[in-house]
């Protein structure tokens, strides 16, 4: 592969690349008596107005995707049902980062400053001499040749990548206890897919609690 598409391939990958840590967890709560999980309002990230939003919408999708009844018809306070269980945990989801991509201009300069070349040729000649034996001989010869220098100016089109982390936690409705928390970042091309992704992760690992 050449080195270039290489270095893109990684680059590629990198950005793909989800990031978390692993989860904080009361090891003495019971989540078997878990019943329903309330989505709190998701605060919008303070530069990206409704990212709150989009960041809700992506939770109720990634429950819904796993199986769950999912309840939206209260905008403020959605709901996920777990189980017929009586006990409730709130989940609050707080974003720690929304950037979407940006392109960028970025002027270059490269600078040749030129070359010298010599090249140094050899030939052969034959002389005759007074007792007419002829002998052999070499003439060098060379020559020079010079390449002027220039300066390359111009601009160049770059992408950021898309940005977005998120903490979420669980807090048990009666008591405010917090039992479970987690905090996810991704990197991405495409603000959506880095939404979705980022989303995924942390749903799959509270899936897995009940």
């Amino acid at each position: 592969m050449h080195l270039k598409n290489l270095f893109f391939s990684f680059i590629v990958f990198c950005s793909c690349w989800n990031n978390s840590l692993n989860p904080a967890v009361n090891s003495r709560y019971n989540f078997n008596t878990i019943g329903t999980l309330e989505i709190e309002n998701i605060d919008d990230y303070p530069s990206s107005p409704g990212s709150g939003e989009l960041i809700l919408s992506s939770l109720t999708y990634n429950f819904l995707k796993y199986g769950y009844n999912v309840n939206v018809s209260n905008i403020d306070n959605s709901t996920i049902s777990i189980s017929n269980n009586p006990d409730n945990l709130l989940l609050s989801c707080i974003i720690t980062e929304f950037t979407d991509s940006k392109m960028i201009v970025v002027p270059f300069r490269h600078e040749d400053k030129g070359y010298t070349r010599t090249v140094v040729t050899q030939e052969q000649s034959t002389e005759l001499e007074e007792n007419q034996n002829s002998e052999l001989g070499q003439t060098q010869t060379s020559t020079t040749t010079t390449h002027a220098g220039k300066i390359k100016e111009g601009k160049r089109i770059t992408y950021s990548q898309s940005r977005v982390g998120i903490m979420l936690q669980l807090k048990d409705q009666k008591s405010g206890e917090l039992v479970w928390s987690n905090s996810y970042w991704y990197s991405g091309l495409e603000m959506q897919r880095t939404i979705e992704s980022c989303v995924k992760s942390g749903v799959y690992q509270i899936k897995k609690l009940f």
